[in-house]
């Protein structure tokens, strides 16, 4: 069996939805499905590593959409986004110019290569419109796989009428396709519910984790209360992590804590100048280690090290399972998860991941982190997670597992 998988990302994007189709590409050939793979990044077929990696047999690429950058530096595109035009004249996105040159480029692919399948993934989601119209044209079936929602989303907007028009063609590709998957239960809820969708099931897959990249150390916890975040954050994270802060002050103030008693930590890329002002509101400059940007043995180090490792969940991301709870996991972790139950919550059962739950409010996190930290003090705190079962989350066993049920599917 051989499948087109269409994605304008790839790993070459250094984006998280960049890795999720080609660990397909990576894991299929063991289950007897080839894969030819068409992306829009140049830099994939200089990079050795990645092509090793990611067993990467067959690219094909049709350059990037040059309208982006360009929107960008002129501030067109960006004063269109604030003002929410930009879908008013481009939906479901920008990146439907990419649509045209890679259908041809497709569709010789489909003639040359005797196509038995065409599996496309998004965001961004204009590559389904390509898809569908190459599927009815030669007949063969469609795989749609859902990083993110589209017209379900929380945070894609469009004026009424264009979301009827998207939500109406997005309705009628899903119903085409022989098999529909996302990466969590929330998210194929909000798909489900958006598109109305009575008889259709969306499957899960969740993105998972390399088994190789697993860290090989064992690392003592520190000897102070170490609350540690690592990750970038945009503004609603950036809302959270000041919950954290004015929480972990508040619980400093009350209990007459020191900097030997406990810090928080941060790894990550945000403005510095952001990060200051968050601290210099909260006085915690001097309970607070900025750890800069860490990757590979260091990284899992500071994890391992670490009494708390924290997942901010804002309002509206619940669906959203953060790449990073794997590394946690891996690294002997309690989770503390700021803001509201969801897909994290979900992963963390299903897994037996120790975690505690918190609100964004700094009263409730002062109070929480107290509890711990007690806990902590008396050695009763827990740690960990069940490893058998989160191997079911290695990505070689979610490729395999999305295998079968494409040969299920279009048998």
């Amino acid at each position: 069996m051989k499948l087109l998988l269409i994605s304008y990302v790839s790993p070459a994007d250094k984006i998280t939805g960049g890795f999720r189709p080609a660990s397909f590409t990576k894991f299929f050939p063991e289950a007897g499905i080839n894969v030819s793979f068409l992306t829009s990044h140049p830099d994939i077929l200089k990079n050795k590593e990645i092509l090793e990696k990611y067993n990467i047999q067959s690219v094909e690429l049709v350059r990037p959409i040059r309208i982006r950058n360009i929107g960008y530096k002129l501030k067109i595109l960006a004063l269109m986004e604030t003002l929410k035009l930009d879908t008013l004249f481009f939906f479901p996105d920008i990146f439907r110019f990419w649509n045209r040159r890679a259908g041809k480029r497709a569709q010789q692919m489909i003639d040359r290569e005797k196509i038995d399948a065409i599996i496309v993934t998004g965001p961004p989601h204009s590559p389904y419109y390509m898809a569908y119209k190459l599927a009815k044209k030669n007949n063969l079936p469609l795989i749609v796989d859902y990083r993110d929602p589209l017209t379900g989303s929380p945070f894609m907007y469009f004026p009424p009428i264009i979301k009827q028009i998207v939500r109406r063609k997005e309705r009628k590709i899903v119903n085409y396709a022989k098999l529909v998957i996302t990466v969590g239960e929330e998210c194929s809820a909000l798909i489900t519910n958006s598109l109305k969708l009575k008889d259709k099931e969306i499957h899960v897959i969740y993105n998972g984790f390399f088994e190789e990249d697993r860290p090989d150390l064992t690392v003592e916890k520190r000897s102070k209360f170490t609350v540690s975040y690592f990750g970038h954050f945009y503004i609603l994270r950036q809302k959270g992590f000041e919950a954290l802060v004015a929480g972990m002050r508040r619980m400093i103030d009350k209990h007459n804590l020191s900097p030997n008693d406990i810090v928080l930590q941060y790894a990550g890329k945000i403005s510095r100048k952001t990060l200051q002002k968050i601290l210099d509101g909260s006085n915690m400059k001097d309970y607070f280690n900025d750890l800069g940007l860490l990757s590979g043995d260091t990284l899992f180090k500071e994890i391992n090290q670490s009494t708390l490792n924290v997942v901010l969940v804002p309002p509206k991301t619940t669906y959203t399972l953060p790449t990073k709870i794997y590394d946690y996991a891996f690294c002997n972790s309690h989770i503390f998860l700021v803001g509201e139950k969801g897909e994290v919550t979900r992963w963390c059962e299903k897994v037996d991941q120790i975690y505690t739950q918190t609100t964004m409010n700094p009263e409730e996190i002062s109070e929480d982190l107290w509890q711990l930290f007690t806990k902590w003090k008396s050695k009763s705190l827990e740690f960990g997670c069940d490893e058998e079962k989160i191997l079911e989350f290695s990505r070689r066993n979610l490729a395999l597992k999305l295998a079968e049920k494409i040969k299920k599917a279009i048998k």
